[in-house]
Order: C-alpha cells, then structure tokens, then sequence
C-alpha cells in the first residue's frame, strides 16, 4: 500500500496538507517498507489552478496521506478520491508512523484500511 507524508524535511510530518511543498511516498506492507521517492509540488499556482487538486493528482495512487492538519474541503476530496487523510502532531518522525503502520497491517488493522487492502487485493 503507497502512503504518503507531508513534509518539508523528508524526515518528519512537518506541513499542513494544503501547504506542503513536498510528501514522501513509501510502500507499506505487514512484512517491508520501501521508499518510493519524493514528490514535489508546483511552487506557485496561476489564480486558475486549484491547489488542492495538484496535490491530490501528484499522491492519487497513495491509500493513507498523512499530514499536520487538513481542511475539512481538502479532507472530503482526499476521501472521494480513495486517500484516507490522517493528522499527526508536527514533528512526528515518518520512521515511526510507517512501523506503526506495518505494526497495523500485520495485526488487526481498523476497518477503513481492511477495506482499502482488501481493494487493492481484488485489483
């Protein structure tokens, strides 16, 4: 499963969804995590662009993004989209959040992740 984190630093969730310049995008399954890279987003947006669906296009094939805050339009179009939004506190260190992640894949996950595995089973 992709998960994504938004970040300025690569190594902490440090940047409100809507603001962030970057998120780090790892594969989590019960047994590995593998960095996928880091991607960017656009530094300016003409008064045309929506912000929030750039951000949604660059991370559409991450299940979980995970973030310092998010506004409540943003979270309800991340959730359209299949990403389940999750806020932690800033400075939360990615390593942590991604074994806590796995800890959850092995165990019992909660019901919104064992549908999405089960999703990404059937596809």
């Amino acid at each position: 499963m992709l998960v994504a984190f938004a970040t300025e630093s690569q190594k902490f969730v440090d940047a409100h969804f809507g603001l962030a310049s970057a998120f780090s995008v790892y594969d989590v399954t019960a047994e590995e995590i593998h960095a996928k890279g880091t991607v960017y987003c656009p530094k300016e947006f003409t008064p045309d662009e929506d912000k929030i669906e750039g951000r949604l296009q660059i991370i559409s094939d991450c299940a979980v993004v995970y973030c310092t805050a998010i506004g409540g339009p943003a979270a309800a179009r991340l959730v359209q989209s299949n990403i389940h939004p999750l806020k932690v506190s800033e400075g939360t260190p990615i390593e942590d959040e991604l074994n806590r992640l796995q800890t959850l894949l092995a165990g019992s996950p909660p019901p919104w992740l064992r549908k999405r595995l089960q999703q990404e089973k059937n596809n």
